[in-house]
């Protein structure tokens, strides 16, 4: 018997229009994936406390369902967009080619105070073995983006969803797919740090928040969550930067706002993110031997008065139209 093998594994998204429902004609988009993480599914079994007169514990019977994962997607210019929409918000898009997508946390295209998208459904399909497995009314809980010297770049997105299906073919036999290659560090284009740009930074990571609720399961309905709702949107991260002088240790102590912006660039194509309101926690830079010192800032992001007003914004600008 064929065993499943992870260059078979293809994740595909599916926008619902109803929360947890699956579209009656389902429009699929292959996702490029690294990795996925968590157990996704899961339905834990709870103790049976009967006393039948004897010392045997009776059948065990079953809890909540849990869908509750993660997935590393390799920074793409074009397959990416689906992920920060759904991550950040729906995408104003202007142009005619390439086109311009700007996604606000707390808007809906230039709607002000609007949620992250209704939700998705997700599929995993070992191809391979001819085994999927959909996990529906998915949402982005959490998005992380690292910037180092070298690599890959990639968003790590942490999921939550509501229900679990397995089948023995996909939702959608002809999904879209993307041809645009993985984008790696050396395309980063340009960092500035309130500003200004910045070439003494050596690693930038910092993860965006959607702090949804799962607990809202309701009773009688089978053990799935009655809805996710989004909490407040939050991003907090970190830099290592060359220790050349106190700027930013100064900047910590008098907590004196900054914004951070990195771009990265594949021909025509660019993702940027901008944080336009942030503050440091100060703390002094480690010594820890006879090499070069660095200085390492703890940051968190918000809105107070800027004009975006947004805790994160992505501009992504490619030959995709619409998402």
């Amino acid at each position: 018997m064929a065993q499943a093998k992870g260059s078979d594994f293809q994740f595909m998204v599916i926008e619902e229009a109803t929360y947890g429902t699956t579209p009656g004609t389902p429009s699929g988009y292959i996702i490029p994936v690294s990795s996925i993480g968590g157990d996704w599914f899961t339905r834990r079994l709870i103790d049976n406390p009967e006393l039948r007169g004897n010392r045997n514990a009776a059948a065990p019977v079953r809890g909540n369902v849990s869908v509750n994962g993660s997935a590393q997607f390799p920074l793409h210019m074009d397959a990416t967009g689906w992920i920060l929409k759904h991550a950040v918000g729906e995408p104003d898009t202007s142009g005619t080619g390439p086109y311009t997508h700007v996604m606000k946390c707390n808007y809906s295209g230039t709607t002000e105070n609007e949620d992250i998208p209704v939700g998705l459904t997700i599929e995993h399909g070992h191809v391979g073995i001819g085994q999927y497995h959909s996990f529906t009314g998915c949402r982005i809980n959490t998005l992380t983006i690292n910037a180092t010297s070298e690599g890959v770049a990639i968003l790590d997105v942490g999921f939550m969803g509501q229900d679990y299906d397995q089948d023995t073919s996909s939702l959608d036999a002809a999904p879209t797919s993307y041809s645009l290659t993985a984008v790696d560090h050396f395309a980063v284009s340009n960092i500035e740090e309130g500003g200004g740009a910045k070439t003494n930074i050596t690693d930038l990571s910092f993860t965006l928040s959607n702090n949804l609720d799962g607990s809202q399961y309701c009773v009688g309905s089978s053990g799935q969550i009655g809805a996710l709702p989004s909490g407040l949107a939050t991003v907090t991260g970190t830099f290592t930067a060359l220790f050349e002088d106190d700027t930013y240790l100064t900047k910590g102590e008098n907590h004196t706002e900054s914004s951070l912006q990195i771009a990265w660039t594949q021909g025509t194509a660019s993702l940027t993110i901008d944080l336009p309101e942030i503050v440091y926690e100060p703390a002094s830079p480690a010594v820890t031997g006879p090499a070069g010192v660095l200085v390492r800032m703890n940051f968190r992001s918000y809105y107070a008065n800027h004009a975006d007003k947004t805790v994160l914004k992505a501009t992504l600008v490619n030959s995709v139209s619409a998402y």
